[in-house]
């Protein structure tokens, strides 16, 4: 008996062809449009297919490049990623130096790769000072700066920093020349951040010039200029407008130095860019790539040779996505966040704290940032895996059009006079905010889920008390004030949460109680839609069993001690039910769960208050209703 059995999975199993798949898909949407069905549309404008075949990455120049090699999307330098990853960095704003020294030193030996510090030289005194020789020796006592590279981002006044970095250097025999370091400015970002500058554009662009030379006479492995678009992000801005924003900076300094002699040879390794990562997996992944892609080819069109092209990504998860309430989900957003940079190819990493928004990072919050890291590298073995995107037609796809249309947004930046220019007339303030808009927008739509806060709330739950308060940095000189102030800083649940805790601190009454009426098919889907619409305003529901009768259902409305009233089942049983629950209770709030199109007007002249729906603006609409109910 023969039992070797030989199977030709391609012959038994022949691979379907799209054609096929595209019927078998519209036979089952049974009538509905594939278009707004299966398609989705970004912040960035970009309408992402339900499907992607090679087809579809067909001609794409970059997806044939190896690792190492131009344009650089499959990452800079393959032997330096697998002998030692990405670089675990770990944002630092403990003001005291010997306690900070104390914690690097305890950090560095649990995994971390870099020291990250945050001076305190922007809109908030929270940071570290560095004033001179004794700072630094406090700072990096027994921390060897060869093996864990130090980052800082400075000011456009903060040139002593560097000077007594290079004491330090002196006095202690480190070869600074050798150096590698990410401790760099970034004028134009600090503007944005600030809303003003300390000196004059001229002053500060004589500086810059100053500073650069400094530089590169003596510490030429250091990237000073460096590109920080977290401030974008936290104003509302889409990836391609983040990228734009990244390329139009490095274009405005690359004029600068070249027209004052220095050649592109020489200025283009002094960069680096700081690139916030936001929850969209894929979309994050393939804005790493592309940032680098846009990279080689805007050092290219200044003339720079391919090495000249690679370009340091330090990623920094983002601000604009995280939220007060359910406060242990951020961790989950941080990880995806982490996740996604590490999968596009980072250089260097942060990660956020779950609680940075109301607290200072302290040794539990730090350990669990720090562990995401840890666990992406030695478990995960991410650091193993040249590129592991590569080849996958969606994320080589999104690399494409996320570069293409960053690029678009580049140019019309351009034409317009510049980056710096764009951000003086306001023009940078009213493109991100329309975004900023139509993403908040999107989270009070409920178009954008964010679990805990406008999906799966816990009504139960209370805001956490703030465990810090911004600190205001010393009044300085305003030589250079934008006309538009600085960005603002924007989150995208905030109008929400903000909502809630107004709710929240309202002793009135805030229970709903639910009218199910029907059989429990009849009425269950709208009543679990109820069930998570109003407690994410932090009203309380009740939620009885089934009424048989408009009569039982009434009677034990009014025993509940409600404040307002849900309406439960289908369209078809609100046609005499409506108008028999609302003569029965005039002058209550009345709400009905459903939007039936055609007898809206009707059952508003009947009694019926609010309606609440898939579509329904859930902040607005709650809002309204909180008003109504006395509770803000």
């Amino acid at each position: 008996m023969d039992s070797e059995i030989k199977l030709n999975l391609l012959q038994e199993f022949p691979p379907p062809s799209f054609e096929e798949w595209l019927q078998a898909v519209q036979a089952g949407l049974k009538g509905a449009d594939f278009d707004k069905v299966l398609k989705t549309k970004t912040a960035e404008g970009i309408t992402l297919q339900p499907i992607y075949r090679q087809e579809d990455i067909a001609g794409i120049p970059f997806t044939g490049s190896q690792p190492g090699s131009s344009p650089f999307v499959r990452g800079n330098n393959p032997l330096r990623f697998l002998t030692e990853g990405w670089l675990i960095a770990q944002n630092h704003t403990e003001t005291d130096l010997k306690e900070l020294n104390k914690i690097l030193l305890k950090e560095l030996n649990q995994g971390l790769t870099a020291v990250n510090i945050t001076l305190s030289n922007f809109s908030s005194a929270e940071g570290v000072k560095i004033q001179n020789l004794t700072d630094w020796e406090t700072l990096l006592d027994g921390i060897y700066l060869n093996s864990a590279p130090l980052f800082m981002q400075l000011g456009i006044e903060d040139i002593e920093i560097l000077q007594t970095l290079e004491q330090y250097a002196a006095k202690h025999n480190i070869a600074i020349k050798s150096l590698k370091a990410g401790i760099g400015l970034d004028f134009i970002g600090e503007l944005a951040e600030k809303g003003y500058l300390t000196c004059t554009l001229a002053d500060a662009e004589q500086k810059l010039a100053e500073i650069i030379k400094r530089n590169v006479e003596k510490m030429p492995q250091n990237r000073i200029l460096s590109i920080d678009t977290s401030c974008y992000e936290a104003a509302g801005a889409s990836s391609v407008q983040e990228l734009a924003l990244a390329l139009a900076t490095a274009i405005y300094y690359l004029r600068q130095l070249l027209n004052s002699g220095w050649t592109i040879e020489q200025v283009a390794p002094l960069f680096q860019v700081k690139l916030t990562l936001g929850s969209n997996f894929f979309m994050e992944i393939a804005k790493v790539r592309a940032l680098r892609l846009l990279w080689a080819e805007m050092i290219n069109a200044f003339g720079g040779g391919e090495e000249t092209q690679k370009v340091w990504i330090h990623g920094k998860t983002a601000k604009f996505n995280k939220t007060l309430y359910d406060i242990y989900v951020n961790v989950l957003r941080t990880a995806t966040e982490g996740f996604a940079a590490v999968i596009g190819g980072v250089d260097s990493l942060e990660i956020g704290c779950f609680n940075e928004l109301i607290a200072q990072p302290d040794e539990f919050s730090n350990r669990l940032a720090r562990n995401q890291q840890i666990i992406l590298k030695e478990e995960a073995h991410f650091d193993k895996v040249l590129d592991p995107a590569g080849g996958c037609y969606y994320i080589e796809w999104l690399t494409k059009e996320l570069a293409n249309r960053a690029w678009k947004l580049m140019q019309e930046i351009e034409a317009r006079g510049g980056m710096l220019q764009c951000l003086i007339k306001g023009e940078i303030h009213n493109s991100i905010e329309l975004i900023a808009r139509e993403r908040i927008e999107a989270v009070n739509k409920r178009k954008n889920i964010f679990v805990g806060i406008n999906m799966y709330a816990n009504p139960e739950e209370k805001m956490p008390t703030p465990q810090k308060a911004d600190k205001l940095a010393a009044k300085e000189d305003k030589a250079f004030t934008l006309k538009d102030g600085a960005l603002p800083k924007h989150r995208a649940v905030e109008e929400m949460e903000n909502l809630r805790m107004q709710m929240e601190a309202s002793q009135t009454n805030k229970k709903v109680f639910l009218l199910n009426m029907g059989t429990l098919a009849e009425y269950k889907a709208r009543a679990d839609f109820a069930l998570n619409f109003f407690p994410v305003g932090g009203l309380e529901v009740i939620y009885p069993d089934s009424f048989n009768t408009v009569e039982e259902a009434v009677t034990a409305a009014e025993k509940s001690g409600a404040a307002a009233f849900c309406i439960c089942s289908t369209d078809e049983n609100y046609i005499s039910l409506v108008p028999e629950i609302c003569s029965r209770m005039k002058d209550k709030i009345l709400i009905l769960a459903g939007y039936p199109a055609d007898k809206i007007e009707d059952y508003k002249q009947a009694g019926i208050n609010y309606f609440i729906h898939l579509k329904a603006d859930v902040t607005a609409t709650l809002r309204d209703l909180a008003k109504q109910m006395g509770v803000i």
